[in-house]
Formats: C-alpha cells, structure tokens, sequence
C-alpha cells in the first residue's frame, strides 16, 4: 500500500484484551524512563517474573535495562500488558463479525466509540433525579478507554506513534471493564436528536456491549488500539 492510500484509509480499531493494572504501571515506567529516571521501569521488571519473561521472550536481552530496549512506546506497552492465550497468541474478545462492525465504523475516522462519545447525551428523566453520577462516570470510563494515553491526557505522543502505525487510545483495568459495562447498560444516556446516522449510536452501543462482556467473562481489562 502507498503512502497516499494508506493516509486515505481509515485506521482499523481493535478492543484488545488488556491487563489494564499493569499498564498503569508500565505506562508510568515508560514516561519515566523517558525523562531519565530509569530506576522505576528496573525495579518494575525485577519485581515481575512474569513481565520479565515475556519480554525476554520478545527478544530483549536485559529487560530491566530501560535504555538498552530500542522499541516505541506504544509496541513497548502493547507488547508488555496484551492479554496471550495458551498458544501465546492475543487473547480475542468476541465474535470475529463483532469486532469488524466495530474496527471500521461508517463515519468520520472510523472510530465508533468516537461517534458513540459526541452523539449521545444524558436522559434527562434519569439524570435529573439520581442517574447523573451514572452517567459522569459513564463519560468518564469512555474517555479513559478512547483518549487517555493521548496527548490530550498525558502531555505526550510516545503512545500514539507505534510501529507499523500503531496506536494506543487507552486502556481499562478489569474492574473499569466490568463499570462501564454496566453503566451502559443503564437508562442513564440516550442518542442525540440530531445524530447523522440513524441508529447509529444504538448499534455502536449494541457491539460495544457484546466486546465489554467478553472481557467480563475472560475476567481482562481492554486497550483500544488503532492500527493501518
């Protein structure tokens, strides 16, 4: 593919299971290896068995050496806080049919939770008496899940310039999953009257739903990540 066809091609967006909790911390090593303080990210792989094996794995000869490791930001967390099943492969959520309806939506940059954010609205029936809570923290998970390893969030891009055009838009712990989920499952939000897409906030909230209970069900947190 061209540079020309790839710059028009909308990014396809995957909800990849995510061990939300330690990204936390890696996302924190990371920003903190970059300013030189290294000690966090050595003291984070020595502590963690599990991380320093996967990273060896990966080919990285002294993983607890943040300045010999050459990968991005963004491969770097990927690659450290990605849920693998048994055969070391990424751990998929949901239907195959599922996760296409939802990696390319019909509008804009083809971000369906991007869509979902500016066309819904509180239900004032709700949110008026003891719903608003509800819905703040629905807002609130959601922009964590779509923009909270962005500029906007953390002052930076080292998250948002992955190899082969990877980015990671943010990510959630299991427990945030398991929130969310539930929040959208509530009468607390309604579509906008003037959303360009008719049904089109339903259908995002439809398979967004189905991809939030399978990482219920595996018991994982969930990244979203963009990639051409």
């Amino acid at each position: 593919m061209d540079e020309q066809t790839q710059a028009s091609t909308s990014a396809f967006f995957t909800l990849d299971a995510f061990n939300g909790e330690l990204a936390l911390q890696v996302m924190n090593a990371i920003e903190e290896g970059h300013a030189g303080n290294v000690e966090i990210w050595a003291t984070l792989v020595k502590s963690d068995e599990e991380l320093h094996h996967r990273l060896t794995e990966q080919g990285i000869s002294k993983p607890e050496e943040f300045t010999s490791i050459a990968w991005d930001g963004a491969t770097l967390l990927f690659t450290a806080c990605v849920e693998l099943n048994n055969d070391g492969r990424p751990l998929p959520l949901g239907e195959r049919l599922t996760r296409e309806r939802f990696g390319r939506f019909p509008h804009a940059d083809g971000s369906a939770l991007g869509y979902f954010l500016e066309y819904i609205r509180p239900n004032r029936s709700i949110t008026d008496h003891d719903g608003q809570v509800i819905y703040d923290e629905l807002l609130e998970r959601l922009h964590q899940l779509a923009h909270g390893c962005e500029e906007e969030a953390r002052g930076h891009t080292m998250f948002e310039d992955g190899f082969g055009g990877m980015q990671i838009h943010g990510f959630l712990s299991a427990d945030a999953v398991r929130e969310l989920r539930k929040h959208l499952s509530s009468r607390a939000w309604t579509a906008s009257y003037d959303e360009p897409l008719d049904g089109g906030v339903a259908d995002v909230a439809k398979h967004f739903t189905s991809l939030l209970k399978a990482a219920e069900r595996r018991r994982v947190g969930m990244a979203l990540r963009t990639h051409r």
